[in-house]
């Protein structure tokens, strides 16, 4: 498409607009500046008509622009600046053929339409092709840098969400080996709560297929996850697990990033048993104003004797970074007493 329908007739009548009044002023300084009486048909009439007649051929200049464009490359450079050289002169002698003709018989003018008449001021009414010429090209620039702009955002954001999706895929599978050992430990002994977990796994990964493409749910069906997946580990370890949930009603509605809990509560887990007796887990999330602090506490040896991240925490701090760059918080931090306490703070979003 031209570039010129892309500019509004509105903005061209108001560029025109300033120009004509533009006009009236020089011509209103000059009538009081003389020494005949102010005519102010000549000052209103003459700029109007100037503004008039610009609006009108504004888009010949624009669909020239485009035509033989001066930025398409040096071959033809040269022949296109000819082309625009020509059409200058054309188009500012039908410029001033049609402000001359038009102020004629409107009464504006005694003079009548001759090419003395038509080239008076020639040299100053050329410089107008040009510079409108040159706004044809800046808007044009301009449109270009919008949507190369605009083309670089998508990039991005298709580049965060296959990075998001990697990250995620990572996840399930991981998940998927641990739980699948354990069910196959369970089968010589415990067949029952080996078919219990089965059947807890298949609900898990019918949810976890059903939400694919989810890159963020509400917590409350995030929480759902947890709790599945809670069950299959109480059926594995038995009175070896306890867990608790603090959870404030208002949080249950904001988003959260799909499966981010799992792998913080699969930790929790293996920590929290880690110290033998019975492994305490407890789930707390609240609203804190505009944030949703989210905290998951095991009763394991603490902090400085976990070890380094493993793959799931490093997962979880790079999934937060991509969806939420500075504006999130991913602490470790020593429980009251003994443990370890993962708090983790992002905006609230319903």
């Amino acid at each position: 498409m031209l570039l010129f329908f892309r500019i509004s007739w509105l903005r061209m009548a108001a560029a025109w607009g300033a120009f004509a009044f533009f006009m009236m002023l020089v011509a209103y300084g000059q009538a009081i500046t003389g020494t005949g009486p102010l005519q102010w048909r000549t000052v209103l009439l003459g700029p109007l008509l100037y503004g008039l007649i610009g609006t009108l051929l504004t888009p010949v200049v624009f669909v020239l622009a485009a035509r033989f464009d001066l930025t398409a490359g040096r071959a033809r450079w040269l022949p296109y600046l000819l082309v625009h050289a020509a059409a200058s002169v054309a188009l500012t002698v039908a410029y001033r053929a049609l402000f001359m003709a038009t102020l004629y018989l409107v009464g504006g003018s005694n003079a009548p339409v001759s090419w003395v008449t038509i080239l008076a001021g020639f040299n100053f009414w050329i410089p107008l092709y040009w510079m409108v010429l040159f706004v044809a090209y800046a808007l044009d620039y301009h449109d270009k840098w919008q949507r190369r702009n605009l083309d670089a955002v998508r990039l991005e954001m298709q580049l965060v969400q296959a990075q998001l999706h990697a990250l995620k895929q990572q996840l399930n599978p991981h998940f998927l080996f641990n739980t699948l050992n354990a069910i196959a430990t369970l089968i010589g002994d415990e067949p029952a709560a080996a078919q219990r977990m089965m059947a807890k796994l298949g609900e898990f990964l019918r949810l976890v297929l059903d939400h694919s493409d989810a890159q963020q749910v509400p917590l409350a069906q995030e929480l759902h996850f947890v709790e599945l997946y809670l069950d299959m580990e109480q059926v594995r370890f038995s009175d070896r697990l306890a867990v608790t949930y603090e959870v404030d009603p208002a949080a249950l509605s904001a988003l959260i990033p799909h499966l981010l809990l799992q792998p913080l509560v699969e930790n929790a887990v293996r920590h929290g048993l880690s110290a033998g007796g019975t492994g305490r887990l407890h789930i707390a999330a609240e609203r804190q104003g505009q944030q949703l602090v989210v905290q998951v506490r095991d009763s394991g040896p603490g902090p400085e004797q976990a070890g380094p991240r493993g793959v799931g925490l490093e997962n979880t701090e790079q999934r937060l970074r991509a969806l939420y760059d500075d504006r999130y918080a991913l602490r470790l931090l020593p429980a009251a007493g003994q443990g370890t306490v993962v708090r983790i703070e992002l905006p609230f979003h319903h």
